[in-house]
This record gives C-alpha cells, sequence and structure tokens, in this order.
C-alpha cells in the first residue's frame, strides 16, 4: 500500500487553502493535508513525527517576509520546505529557496500537475540533499561521525544541555597497539579492529549519544544527559562490547582502549574543545599505565 506524504499547509487565507486542498485531491498519489494558520501551531505536529513535507505561505499572522522559513528551518532542518507566494512577493521567494526552502509556487499559476511535481521532486532533491550532508559528516570505514559530523552535533547538544541544566559526560579514546597490528598482520586486519572498537561503541551507548572517529586510531563519544555517577557503568558496558568484538576478531594481538573521561558540567558549562583537552589529559594518564602494564607482562 502506498505511504501518504503527510504535508503540513501552513496559511491564514482559508481559501487559498481550499484551492491547495482540491488540487492535491486530483492527484494519483495518497496525500495526507493539514492545515494550520500560523508558524506556532507547527511545533506540536512537527514534534509528533506527522510531517513530511511543509508548505508555507509567506505571509502570516506571526511572521513576515523569510521569519517563517527561518523558525521552521532552525526547528526542523530535515523537512522539505515549499514557499507559497503571490506576484509581489516573488523576489522573496527566490531568497527563500537560497536560504533552504526547496521550491517555490506563485498562487495565481497554481495547478494539479505544478503542485504535485515540485512535492515530488521536493521530497526528492531534498532527499538526496540530506543524503550528501549525511555523507560529508561521516567517516567511510567505521559509519561514525567524522570531526565534521561531532563537531557540529555535540556543540548542539551541549548548547542545549546547558540551558536545560542537564549533564553529560566525553569519552575520549585511543585504540592501544594499532600500529604493531597494522604491521604485524597487515592494514586490512586493522581496519577490522578500528569497525570493531566502532561497534563496540555504538553498542554501549544509546542512540541518543554522538559517537565520532576522529581519525587514525582515536574515537569520541558525548553521552548525552549522563551523570557523572554513571560513568563506571558506561565504561563498565563498553569495555564487556568491546572483549566480545576482540572474541569475534580472534586477532592474536588484543583488541583494547585507553579510555579519558570528562564530565560537562552544565553550570559551569565548558566549551566542546575544553572537554576534549580534560579527556586527553585523563586519557595520556591511562595510556601510559597501559604500557607500564604491557612492560611488566
Amino acid at each position: 500500500m502506498q505511504k501518504p506524504i503527510r504535508i503540513l499547509l501552513v496559511e491564514d487565507n482559508p481559501d487559498e487553502a481550499v484551492i491547495v486542498r482540491r488540487l492535491l485531491s486530483k492527484s494519483s498519489t495518497i496525500v495526507d493535508l493539514t492545515t494550520v494558520t500560523r508558524i506556532r501551531d507547527c511545533t506540536r505536529l512537527i514534534d509528533a513525527k506527522l510531517v513530511d513535507m511543509i508548505l508555507l505561505d509567506l505571509s502570516l499572522p506571526d511572521s513576515k517576509g523569510l521569519e517563517g522559513l527561518h523558525q521552521l528551518r532552525a526547528h526542523a532542518p530535515e523537512i522539505p520546505i515549499i514557499i507559497l507566494t503571490g506576484f509581489s512577493d516573488i523576489k522573496t521567494a527566490e531568497q527563500a529557496v537560497l536560504s533552504g526552502a526547496q521550491d517555490y509556487l506563485v498562487k495565481g499559476q497554481l495547478e494539479g500537475n505544478l503542485l504535485l511535481h515540485a512535492v515530488q521532486f521536493s521530497n526528492l532533491r531534498h532527499a538526496f540533499r540530506v543524503e550528501l550532508v549525511e555523507l560529508s559528516l561521516r567517516d567511510p570505514l567505521t559509519g561514525l561521525y567524522n570531526r565534521r559530523g561531532f563537531d557540529l552535533l555535540a556543540n548542539q547538544s551541549l548548547r542545549l544541555a546547558k540551558r536545560n541544566s542537564r549533564d553529560s559526560v566525553l569519552l575520549l579514546a585511543d585504540m592501544n597497539d594499532l600500529k604493531d597490528i597494522n604491521d604485524t598482520l597487515g592494514h586490512t586486519q586493522g581496519d577490522l579492529a578500528l569497525q570493531a572498537a566502532a561497534r563496540a561503541f555504538t553498542t554501549a551507548l544509546r542512540d541518543s549519544d554522538i559517537i565520532a572517529r576522529l581519525g587514525g586510531d582515536e574515537f569520541v563519544a558525548l553521552a548525552v544527559e549522563a551523570h557523572p555517577p554513571g560513568i563506571e557503568s558506561l565504561l563498565k558496558r563498553l569495555r564487556v562490547q568491546l572483549d566480545l568484538e576482540d572474541v569475534k576478531l580472534g586477532m592474536s594481538l588484543p583488541l583494547s582502549l585507553s579510555i579519558g573521561v570528562a564530565p560537562f558540567d552544565s553550570q559551569a558549562g565548558p566549551s566542546l574543545n575544553e572537554l576534549i583537552v580534560a579527556a586527553d589529559r585523563d586519557m595520556y594518564d591511562k595510556k601510559q599505565s597501559y604500557r607500564e602494564d604491557k612492560k611488566r607482562n
């Protein structure tokens, strides 16, 4: 069964809303249309995951020009937006496309096929753009975020944590003996070891946590809204998963990580860079302990 496209029409003119509904009803594509009259009415529907696309009028009681677009883009950048405009606002509509809208349609020129094609192609273009952005934020070997992706998402998460007085914990990890693995067993085995470490992180941490490979043998994770008393439990889960991955790999050299920890205190509000520096110091101490233990054994 064809899944309907859930469209949110933001339009305060009831006559225009009737026209849009009538035109969409004639299409072979199943459309579930909801109409609201103000930007502020959109949030609840978006947060409830009930919107696939937005048709946005540029002139509303609680926003003028590009104000509404900027608010919706900030709240839900993953949802494609098509602008509905009058003849007098075409230049503003063009600016809206430059600001992230997928397309614009002039109200006086609406007709069924034009509106439907705009909906279909806007969905495709937006999905393609999201895929390109996602690829630019991902490490191709492990599938984790890269440094750029981590910086973007972690900074956003820390801003929210500070605003809502929520603690978090940053982990910075360095894979032990990756050079020995590469030199002894080959770079293919080294890549498999990195992928295994990535799987250990994603299994041990939650979906809401932000995990990245910074490059080489270094990993970082922001455990969102984790509390310092729970750090040991988190590290234990990670070590258990790492041991399981080690058994699966069956290498002659063990799979292990030196992990530094830096709690984020929402009251102090340290920057992401300050957290990384603090976790790096802790990781260095753990690395030194690992090397000393290795020498003794």
